[in-house]
Order: structure tokens, then C-alpha cells, then sequence
């Protein structure tokens, strides 16, 4: 069990160390100078295509560590595990979804607040929103719960929540880690295989 639980932990470590190392390969790509603008624009859309492959890689890997952990440490059959992947793939969506929103309006609070005058309703709209997403967070884990006891006994469904948790804290760090480097991070799914 504590194999798994380390492997979710080394895939989240890696991608972690991911960003700075591709942030610091921006930086010195921009400060060297030769070959001219164009070049430097080249080498720095190639950078962030590479950065891209490397995270999508690496949230491959966390998915199919989540998904070896859920199975062991949650003692799911594989009847469960089918079951879970669809639910699973409709909740992990809908959190990306809240994320991204979350992180566009919380730009356009900054971009706003940054301006000589800001919009008085602008301000007040963009607040509002901010403040009914984590109830809206609340309401998607109240719908996949009912859900998920529809599959998994108590006992099974507090262990997955507790993994979870674990996992969504690590990759809260990341996406802090991150920040700017394209799409937020959201708790993988469990419908990963799981092989390689």
C-alpha cells in the first residue's frame, strides 16, 4: 500500500519540479542574446510546446498513480473501478471547468483592481462570482457523493475522499508553482489503466 501511495507522491514531486526548471530555461532563453527577436520567439514557442508535452506527460502519470492508489489503498474490485470512471471523468471535468473560471475572474479582479479607476460594477460582479464558486465546489462534491454511495461503502468511499484530499493538496502546490503555465490543475481522474 505505501508503494502506491509513494509513486502518487514521486509523479506529483516530478511535475512540481517541472515548472521552475522550464521557467528558468524561459528566463535565460530571453536574457541570451544572438540571434535576434524572431529566433528568440522561435526558441520561446518551442520552450512552451515542450513545457506543454512535459505537463501532459506528467499528468498522465499522476492519473495512473491516483488510479493504482484508489484501487489498492481504497480496496476497489474492478467492478467498482468501471463504475467509478465515468463518474469520475464527469466530476473531474466540471472541477477543471470551476478552476479555469476561477482563475480567469480572479485576473480579471486583478487587471480591474489595476486600472487608474476601476468599474465600481465590474468589481462587484467579478467579487460575487469569486465568492459563489467554493459553494458551487461544495455542490459538485455533494452530487459526486451521492454518486459514489451508489458504489462504494462508507468505509471505502471516507478512504477515497482522504486520498483525494491528499492528492488535491499536492497539486494545489503545483498549480501554485505553476502559475501562468496554462491550464489549472484539477484532481485526475480514476478511468486511467493504470499499465506503464
Amino acid at each position: 500500500m505505501r508503494r502506491f501511495g509513494m509513486s502518487v507522491a514521486l509523479a506529483l514531486a516530478l511535475a512540481a519540479s517541472v515548472a521552475p526548471a522550464a521557467r528558468a530555461q524561459k528566463d535565460t532563453g530571453r536574457r541570451g542574446g544572438g540571434g535576434g527577436q524572431r529566433a528568440g520567439m522561435m526558441r520561446g514557442m518551442q520552450e512552451r510546446g515542450q513545457a506543454g508535452a512535459e505537463r501532459m506527460r506528467l499528468q498522465r502519470q499522476i492519473r495512473q498513480a491516483f488510479t493504482r492508489a484508489v484501487r489498492v489503498q481504497v480496496g476497489l474490485s474492478e467492478e467498482q473501478m468501471r463504475q467509478l470512471a465515468p463518474i469520475n471523468r464527469k466530476y473531474v471535468g466540471e472541477r477543471q471547468a470551476l478552476a479555469r473560471e476561477e482563475t480567469e475572474t480572479r485576473m480579471a479582479l486583478r487587471a480591474e483592481l489595476a486600472k487608474p479607476q476601476p468599474n465600481q460594477d465590474s468589481v462587484a460582479k467579478l467579487s460575487d462570482r469569486l465568492q459563489t464558486i467554493p459553494r458551487q465546489r461544495l455542490d459538485l462534491n455533494d452530487a459526486e457523493d451521492k454518486e459514489l454511495t451508489g458504489i462504494m461503502t462508507p468505509v471505502q468511499l471516507a478512504k477515497y475522499r482522504a486520498l483525494q484530499e491528499r492528492v488535491q493538496r499536492q497539486l494545489n502546490m503545483m498549480r501554485a508553482a505553476m502559475r501562468g503555465g496554462g491550464a489549472p490543475l484539477a484532481l485526475p481522474d480514476s478511468s486511467d489503466g493504470g499499465g506503464g
